[in-house]
C-alpha cells in the first residue's frame, strides 16, 4: 500500500506541474489530523489520507496449489484490499478558493486515469514494480456521511474528495514445499453379487 500512496503523491505533483506550468510539491501524503494539530505544518497543499483499509471479499480465492519443478507447492493466495483516501485541501488562508482549483486538478487526473498502471501513469518508472492495475472509483458521500468522516479529523472541514482505489494486492509469497503430483490413479472396486 506504501509504494501505491507514494507513487500517487509523485504522480500527482507531475500531472499538477505540468497542467499549470510550475514546478512544485502540491501533493503531500500524511496523516490529515497530524497537518492540522502542527502550527508549523506546510499550508495550501493536497493531503492525501489513507481513512479505510477494506478487504475486497469478491477476489478471495481459495487456497492455491501450484506446480513448481515437477513438485505440487501449497501457497497461499494474496488478500486483495481496497484503499479509501481523502484528498484534502489544506490551508491556513480564511478567504482562499486556490483549493478547489488544486481539487479540480484531482479529479482530471483520475477522471483521465479511472484505471491506473504503468502505461497511464505520468511518469510510469515510478510506478511500483509487481504491482498490477488499480482502478480509481469517486466516492461521493452525503452531508451526513461527510459530517462523520469529518468528525474524525476535529470537525474543522476543509474542500476535499474522496476516491476508493480498488484491488491491491498484499501478498507474502510463503510457499510450502509439497510433493510430487499425482499424475495417475487407481481403483479397485468389488463388486457385490446378488
Amino acid at each position: 500500500m506504501g509504494p501505491f500512496i507514494a507513487f500517487l503523491k509523485k504522480d500527482l505533483n507531475t500531472f499538477i506541474s505540468n497542467k499549470i506550468g510550475t514546478n512544485g510539491d502540491f501533493v503531500v501524503a500524511a496523516n490529515l489530523n497530524n497537518i492540522i494539530d502542527d502550527k508549523n505544518a506546510a499550508a495550501d497543499k493536497i493531503v492525501i489520507s489513507i481513512v479505510s483499509i477494506e478487504e475486497d471479499k469478491m477476489l478471495k480465492a481459495p487456497d492455491n496449489y501450484v506446480k513448481v519443478n515437477n513438485e505440487i507447492t501449497y501457497r497461499k493466495p494474496p488478500v486483495w484490499l481496497n484503499i479509501i483516501c481523502l484528498f484534502t485541501f489544506y490551508t491556513k488562508d480564511t478567504e482562499s478558493y486556490q483549493g478547489i482549483d488544486m481539487l479540480e486538478n484531482v479529479v482530471q487526473y483520475f477522471q483521465s486515469k479511472p484505471r491506473i498502471d504503468k502505461t497511464s501513469a505520468v511518469v510510469p518508472g515510478n510506478y511500483p514494480p509487481g504491482l498490477e492495475e488499480v482502478r480509481a472509483e469517486f466516492v461521493s458521500l452525503n452531508y451526513e456521511q461527510t459530517n462523520d468522516l469529518w468528525g474524525l479529523f476535529g470537525g474543522k472541514y476543509h474542500p476535499s474528495v474522496v476516491y476508493k482505489f480498488k484491488t491491491i494486492p498484499v501478498d507474502n509469497a510463503d510457499i510450502t514445499p509439497g510433493g510430487p503430483p499425482i499424475e495417475e490413479t487407481k481403483v479397485n472396486a468389488l463388486h457385490k453379487k446378488n
